[in-house]
């Protein structure tokens, strides 16, 4: 059963930092370093400067940083620019956003869920995660005692009870509305309606929970937790640290959208790999046709590509690849091939997506990619969008590019009931929760 408790929020002083436009960012692993300079540039109480910190200037030590953060955050609450609610609430939080120039309102719920292990089968992960990621965020917890950042979750409600519970306390203004880095529309209102909280508290009960995004934050959250228990070994089982932040929202929502991670390598680190060794091999397992690139600038080929893709998806699994000679090709898989004693050891339900065909038959037969290839940061990186595919290429930042259709949110779902772990990287769900609005507050004395 997945318990959801409200508790006394973390949040900027609306009397102090009315507007939240220039203080609130992405999660802090689709930032880059140019957007983390921007952001710090941006405004003096900017969150970057909590989840992304720099080192102090002259400081060799590269985990001083973490430091700088726990520092930064004690003096942003003597300062009253973050304050504690005096009562404890849940919120509810809607984003307005345009996808192909068509607007959308995505809703959801943020508060503290009970941390549990995945082998409870009440939370599920569907990706696997980086281990360097997860030695970061820990440090960086272990100075700060907070989560800064809620995990995006989802959950299957097919009538909406939970969200319309909430509704039904909504105070008659937010504590905050603002526009973010992407020009999207918040609204997010403090729900303290005693009846509101429990009836999102009860429809949430009996539903599994789906980590959409944020499986790292929600893996250091449980270490942090064990880390805490070792030294707090009386604490009752309502401490502070036993509950995560999460942003919840209803997977069957039809404004819930969730675009592709393309696949971007850089091969010079590979010294075996040859573009023509890699268009020999591809027909073991796909139908190949070149894609003309016609238009200029590069990433101007975008649409084009898009659309040859999410044809050939309606039938098959399909991919496209852009080769470091500025050749691209469509990939159709051949029938059968995912039905084969070569698949045999997979489970069904990772055979159907597109991202496993391209990992298991490209990454690992075709290219001997191992797992630590694919956990190479140097090696791999990923893009949300075509054209921002195409614009790494042409900048020369990376040398190959293989592009997918999103997965679809049934396919979630299936995988990660069943027990399962998709690759890393396997959605990019749109748009990203910022992070700023609302945080934990950690100390191992308080109960939630």
């Amino acid at each position: 059963m997945a318990a959801l408790v409200p508790w006394r929020a973390l949040h900027y002083n609306p009397e102090l930092v009315p507007d939240l436009g220039p203080i609130v960012t992405p999660p802090y692993d689709v930032i880059s370093p140019e957007q983390q300079a921007r952001f710090y540039e941006q405004h003096p109480y900017n969150v970057v400067r909590l989840i992304l910190p720099q080192p102090p200037a002259g400081d060799p030590d590269p985990d001083s940083r973490y430091q700088q953060a726990g520092k930064l955050l004690q003096t942003w609450l003597q300062q009253g620019i973050l304050i504690r609610d005096t009562e404890p609430a849940l919120f509810y939080w809607e984003t307005d956003y345009l996808l192909e120039g068509q607007p959308h309102t995505r809703r959801a719920l943020v508060g503290l869920v009970r941390l549990e292990s995945f082998d409870s089968g009440i939370v599920r992960p569907h990706e696997k995660t980086f281990s360097a990621h997860k030695t970061d965020r820990f440090k960086l917890m272990l100075q700060v005692k907070a989560h800064l950042s809620a995990v995006f979750a989802l959950y299957p409600d097919s009538r909406d009870l939970v969200l319309h519970g909430l509704r039904q306390g909504l105070p008659a203004a937010p504590l905050f509305s603002f526009r973010d880095y992407e020009g999207s529309q918040h609204r997010f209102f403090r729900v303290t309606d005693q009846p509101a909280i429990q009836a999102a508290v009860a429809g949430l009960a009996d539903v599994p929970i789906f980590i959409a995004d944020g499986h790292h934050r929600y893996e250091t959250a449980l270490a942090y937790r064990d880390w805490l228990q070792a030294r707090y070994p009386q604490a009752p089982p309502q401490a502070s640290f036993n509950y995560v932040l999460m942003y919840l929202s209803n997977m069957l929502d039809p404004d819930l959208v969730i675009r592709p991670a393309h696949r971007l390598l850089a091969v010079r680190p590979l010294p075996n790999f040859s573009e023509e060794a890699l268009l020999a091999q591809l027909p073991q397992y796909f139908d190949i046709s070149p894609l003309p690139l016609t238009a200029a600038p590069f990433p101007a080929n975008a649409a084009a590509i898009g659309n040859a893709l999410t044809e050939a998806g309606q039938h098959t699994t399909a991919l496209a690849v852009v080769t470091p000679s500025r050749q691209a090709f469509l990939l159709k898989l051949k029938p059968g091939v995912m039905d084969s004693p070569l698949t045999g050891h997979l489970p069904s339900a990772l055979t159907k997506l597109d991202v496993v065909a391209l990992n298991f038959l490209i990454f690992e037969k075709i290219m001997g990619l191992s797992n630590a290839h694919q956990d190479d940061e140097g090696i791999f990186h990923y893009d949300s969008t075509i054209a921002g595919a195409l614009a790494a290429l042409e900048r020369g930042e990376v040398d190959l590019a293989f592009l997918l259709n999103p997965t679809r949110i049934e396919h979630v779902q299936e995988v990660a009931s069943s027990g399962l772990i998709m690759p890393r990287k396997s959605t990019y769900f749109y748009p990203k929760v910022p992070v700023g609005p609302v945080m934990h507050l950690i100390d191992p004395g308080e109960t939630v």
